[in-house]
């Protein structure tokens, strides 16, 4: 039997974005590739002024999240990317 220890924290992560197709589908993509697992997603568009905001919760090892929400602000639809520990 293998027994793996995780160094996951859960984290919510805030992102302002320019509503455009394809900017979630970029986002979760960078998760994918990083084997993140979304547990919770909202979305939802900013009335009149093409801009969205979305909100999702994932564990995320404390050592990488730093570089994981740079990757996701080099994503040019992203305007304003913010994070914080979930407490259980």
């Amino acid at each position: 039997m293998t027994t793996f220890v995780l160094n996951n924290m859960r984290y919510t992560v805030d992102i302002v974005v320019e509503n455009k197709p394809g900017v979630l589908y970029r986002i979760a993509g960078l998760l994918a590739k990083r084997k993140i697992n979304i547990e919770r997603i909202n979305v939802y568009a900013v009335k009149g002024n093409g801009i969205s905001k979305m909100f999702f919760t994932a564990d995320i090892e404390d050592k990488i999240v730093d570089t994981v929400v740079k990757q996701i602000n080099k994503v040019i639809e992203v305007i304003e990317i913010d994070y914080h520990k979930v407490q259980h």
